[in-house]
């Protein structure tokens, strides 16, 4: 009777967490609570071996699953990217010739890549298979890279964080170069900065400004990875007080710095001259990203106005004196949109931000899926897409204050703490902001910057375990002292 009586009870609070859970998951506010604190109980309660190669696997099953259920059609510069890697795949490089690989010639580095991929399978799905692999990859040294800063447990979850994170997983749905380029410029970080002794030796730096070359071909953003280099050195040798000590580091990264300038500028002369792309890497209307970076009514996103204010003085056709003359009034017109009073420049810089770190990323990947005439599931398109966006956001936004915790916290070390790889994820974050302040933003944008600060919100999970852990003692200890307590009373 007594046994009947315990699977009773059993059977009730089963019963009772089931209904429980079942409300909770209803809402996306609701189960992204418990990813997070899934996130958080699994590294502190169970010691998991082999973490890199788990996590590797669970994540490539989750981008998998992603990749065969979101199946968004691609659009605006990846659908152009394509079609010009499927003419190149097929060995027609005509597209060279069009507005827009003259305008931003650098996008031909990618369909490389793309047209390399569809050449060796002929399926689009291998691209996103791929970049999956390669999505699970940076999972991996999200953790590998805050490891090196903080204990064990809070590199797992800050990993964990990343991976039920939606954003990442659904813009590798679309054929993206975002991923293929924070790939190789992470594994670039990982390679130059790895080993005690061997950290920014000349094979390591020789392979990492290969690494940060190739990230910058698929996506024009390794300078801002140099940057963060170069200031995370420059600040550790302040800190250290001492050139001498660290000069194996400095020669290190003025090295790959040159590997990378070298090889950059190889590939651009290669393109050029094979006829790939007749502009090579070209970037050929410089003046566009800072022309919108500061119009107020859009924010610092992207301009249809301004475009068609100056689009047509920037076509292949166009005569140089019209395109000289257009882009003097196009310096005119941003130095116009700089000198404004403060009160409307911080405006400007604050809906920047906004729309960069705060607004969701799921809207380019994710879009279609505002139509009533789509379903998910039987379950309305625009619905799942709201649902998909707050459970997105509460995820990033906990790894937010995570990140500002650990950002605090690993700044107030001591000097002789501040080493490297403790600075390099917040510099990175930092860079990114200060870059981002001057240019175009959009929200998917945030992509490359998030890993870093998924990184540096490791440092802040550690704090959390720490106050967790002290918590969790103390009642322990007011139960061993209270039989004491009572005699003396």
């Amino acid at each position: 009777m007594a046994t009947f009586s315990i699977w009773i009870k059993r059977l009730f609070s089963l019963c009772f967490l089931f209904c429980l859970l079942a409300m909770t998951v209803m809402h996306g506010i609701g189960l992204g609570i418990l990813l997070i604190l899934a996130a958080i109980f699994i590294p502190r309660k169970f010691h998991i071996r082999h973490f890199p190669l788990l996590l590797f696997v669970v994540s490539t099953i989750v981008h998998f699953a992603a990749v065969f259920c979101i199946r968004p059609e691609p659009i605006q510069d990846f659908a152009t990217m394509y079609d010009a890697a499927q003419q190149a795949a097929a060995g027609d490089f005509s597209f060279q010739n069009t507005q827009y690989f003259y305008l931003w010639a650098y996008q031909t580095g990618f369909v490389l890549w793309e047209a390399l991929l569809l050449k060796l399978f002929g399926h689009a799905a291998v691209i996103k298979i791929v970049h999956a692999l390669m999505l699970s990859g940076i999972n991996c040294m999200i953790y590998l890279l805050a490891r090196r800063f903080t204990n064990e447990r809070a590199a797992q979850t800050a990993s964990l964080l990343y991976l039920v994170t939606l954003f990442p997983t659904v813009l590798n749905c679309l054929l993206t170069n975002q991923v293929v380029s924070a790939f190789f410029l992470l594994l670039g970080i990982c390679i130059l900065t790895s080993g005690k002794e061997h950290a920014f030796s000349i094979p390591r730096a020789l392979i990492a400004g290969l690494l940060f070359a190739l990230g910058n071909i698929m996506r024009p953003e390794g300078i801002v990875i140099l940057a963060a280099l170069a200031g995370t050195a420059v600040f550790v040798v302040i800190m250290k007080r001492s050139i001498k000590q660290n000069k194996q580091m400095l020669l290190g990264i003025v090295l790959a710095a040159i590997v990378y300038a070298v090889c950059n500028a190889g590939a651009s002369y290669a393109i050029s001259a094979s006829g790939i792309n007749q502009y090579g890497l070209s970037n050929n209307w410089p003046t566009w990203k800072f022309i919108i970076s500061f119009n107020q009514e859009s924010g610092g996103m992207y301009s249809a106005a301004d475009r068609e204010l100056f689009g047509n003085a920037h076509r292949i056709d166009t005569p140089e004196a019209v395109r000289e003359a257009s882009v003097a009034a196009e310096k005119a017109l941003i130095l116009d949109r700089i000198c404004i009073p403060p009160v409307q420049m911080v405006s400007l810089l604050a809906a920047k931000v906004s729309n960069l770190w705060l607004q969701t990323g799921l809207g380019f990947p994710m879009g279609y899926l505002n139509d009533t005439s789509v379903s998910i599931c039987h379950i309305a398109g625009p619905k799942f897409y709201q649902y998909c966006v707050l459970l997105d956001r509460v995820v990033f936004l906990f790894s937010l204050a995570c990140a500002l915790l650990g950002g605090l916290s690993l700044m107030r070390r001591k000097p002789e703490e501040q080493t490297f790889s403790t600075v390099l994820a917040p510099m990175t974050v930092m860079a990114c902001f200060a870059v981002f302040l001057l240019v175009e933003v959009q929200p998917r944008y945030a992509f490359l910057p998030q890993i870093f600060l998924y990184i540096t919100a490791a440092a802040g999970i550690a704090q959390l375990f720490s106050l967790l852990r002290e918590h969790t003692e103390k009642p322990v200890e007011m139960l061993t002292e209270a039989p004491g307590t009572e005699e003396n009373t």
